[in-house]
């Protein structure tokens, strides 16, 4: 399990997209820093390190990933 530390803004994308029930069961914790720590899965770990462009970090990956699933412009 690896634990991705993440924006606000990548986290309320995350939460915009989550069901209900699925947000019930996060186990996501924000950091004193206003990051959020938000373990994940060895599978999703894969799939956002096969995803990534050189130089982003695990919020970057994230954060382009969620927005061209849902249509929006990178930040």
């Amino acid at each position: 399990m690896r634990v991705l530390i993440l924006s606000e803004e990548s986290h309320g994308l995350i939460l915009g997209q989550a069901r209900p029930r699925m947000l019930a069961r996060s186990d996501a914790t924000l950091r004193e820093d206003g990051l959020w720590e938000v373990p994940v899965d060895d599978e999703v770990a894969a799939a956002i390190d096969h995803a990534r462009l050189q130089g982003e970090s695990d919020d970057d990956v994230v954060s382009r990933l969620v927005r061209e699933a849902i249509g929006l412009r990178p930040s």
